[in-house]
């Protein structure tokens, strides 16, 4: 489903160059960006359980690993944190960071594929039930239900009440320009699963604005409600609103355990996968 007539085919390559643009910029981040490396430091509302503060989401050297290793974990050291999350792909280099990391005590810790699906055809039937509801999030009543699913679903801390009403601001703004936007589905009147999206410039493109690509982030359904179609009609609003303002190309990580089935089923296709290892430093 990647060439499938858009401006420019969507081969594996121009897919995993868009990838870059995902990387998840929240309030309070402290970013270190090299030429070798990008190294983050989240802010302690972002955190969940499974989601640690200090992560490398991409390494691209011509360095040593081990120096590159021993640099990172330098810094996070200097943070006080515990230790560091390694994010590794076919992009990264040099080629042996992978097992660099093993090595020094890495352990595989998650692993995401990234999947991608051309939007100038039909969109697929996701099979979505009756009784499920989607709405846009476009107002305070609509941010605060889907807010509410993120932190339950995602087990994260309660935001401030004026973090809250900053984010609901941007919400709002960003949909206004149709640069991202959010949606939740409920059911039985109760607001279960939530998902956003953000529209940006095709990497590589000739004029501006002429194609788009679809990122996809943040899905979630709490977990009493699950199996029940509520992921499935977050997708497909999200893939529907995406081709209705300018998006060639849908974009996502996914987990074979979770999303990644649907994803595919819904004609995604799997142009690589990223594993995590936790390498500890204390």
């Amino acid at each position: 489903m990647l060439n499938s007539g858009t401006q420019r085919s969507w081969t594996r390559q121009r897919v995993l160059d868009a990838v870059t643009a995902m990387e998840w910029r929240p309030d309070g981040v402290i970013e270190v960006l090299t030429d070798d490396y990008r190294l983050v430091r989240y802010p302690g509302w972002a955190l969940d359980p499974t989601f640690p503060a200090a992560q490398v989401t991409r390494s691209r050297s011509e360095r040593a690993a081990a120096e590159v290793i021993g640099e990172v974990a330098a810094r996070v050291r200097r943070w006080r944190r515990p230790g560091v999350a390694w994010w590794v792909s076919s992009a990264t280099r040099p080629a042996d960071t992978e097992a660099a990391l093993r090595a020094r005590g890495g352990k595989q810790v998650d692993a995401v594929h990234i999947l991608a699906r051309g939007l100038d055809g039909d969109l697929p039937d996701l099979a979505v039930p009756g009784d499920v509801q989607v709405e846009m999030v476009a107002d305070e009543r609509t941010f605060r239900a889907a807010s509410m699913v993120a932190v339950r679903g995602w087990g994260r801390r309660e935001p401030a009440p004026a973090a809250l009403a900053r984010e609901l601001t941007e919400t709002i703004r960003d949909l206004a320009t149709w640069s991202s936007f959010r949606v939740v589905a409920s059911i039985d009147g109760q607001p279960a699963s939530s998902g956003g999206c953000t529209l940006r410039g095709a990497p590589g493109q000739g004029e501006p604005g002429q194609e788009k690509v679809a990122q996809l982030w943040g899905a979630v359904t709490l977990r009493e409600y699950r199996r029940r179609g509520l992921y499935r009609a977050v997708l497909a609003e999200r893939l529907r609103l995406a081709r209705a303002h300018g998006a060639a190309l849908a974009l996502v990580k996914g987990r074979a355990g979770t999303s990644g089935p649907i994803l595919l089923r819904a004609g995604f296709a799997d142009c690589d996968t990223e594993r995590c290892y936790w390498l500890a430093l204390t």
